[in-house]
C-alpha cells in the first residue's frame, strides 16, 4: 500500500486505539451493519474478524463479498466533529480455511484472548478482509484516499 509514512501512522493509531469495527456488508440491495472485533496485519492489508457462518454478516458475504468497515477515535465531546479522524476501509471478505485460517484466527486471539471458545468453535469462520482502499476523514472534511 505504497504511500506516505505519515497517513500510515494516523491510520494506524487510530486502528490500534479501537477494539471494534462497523463492519458492512449487503446482499439483495439490502445494507446491513454491525459491530466486529478486529484484528490487522502490520502492512494493514488485511483485516480479520470472527463470526458464526449461520450470522446474516457471513451469509451476506458469502453472496457479495465487498465489505467495508469503519473505525473512528471519537470521545463523545462536542468537539469530535472536528478532532475525530475516521478509518474507512474497502475491501473483498474471504472465510479462511486449512493452516492459513490459524494464522489469521491467532492474529485475532492476540489482541481479544476472550474470544477463543467463540474463535475455536466448528461453525466458526474466520474471515479475511482483502483491503483495496482505505479512506482517512478527519477535521470532519478532510478526506485521503489511499489504495486502488
Amino acid at each position: 500500500m505504497g504511500t506516505n509514512s505519515e497517513v500510515i501512522q494516523r491510520i494506524k493509531k487510530v486502528i490500534d486505539s479501537q477494539s471494534v469495527a462497523v463492519l458492512s456488508t449487503s446482499r439483495n440491495d439490502e445494507p446491513y451493519s454491525c459491530l466486529v472485533a478486529y484484528a490487522v496485519t502490520d502492512d494493514i492489508s488485511h483485516f480479520v474478524f470472527a463470526t458464526m457462518r449461520q450470522r446474516l454478516k457471513y451469509r451476506n458475504l458469502s453472496v457479495n463479498p465487498r465489505v467495508s468497515l469503519i473505525i473512528d477515535d471519537r470521545n463523545k465531546k462536542s468537539s469530535d466533529f472536528n478532532e475525530t479522524t475516521s478509518i474507512t476501509v474497502i475491501g473483498t471478505a474471504k472465510d479462511i480455511i486449512g493452516p492459513e485460517r490459524d494464522e489469521y484466527a491467532a492474529l485475532l486471539l492476540e489482541l481479544h484472548p476472550s474470544l477463543t471458545d467463540f474463535v475455536n468453535s466448528p461453525d466458526c469462520a474466520v474471515i479475511r478482509v482483502d483491503v483495496d482502499k482505505i479512506y482517512v476523514v478527519s477535521e470532519f472534511e478532510s478526506v485521503i484516499t489511499i489504495g486502488k
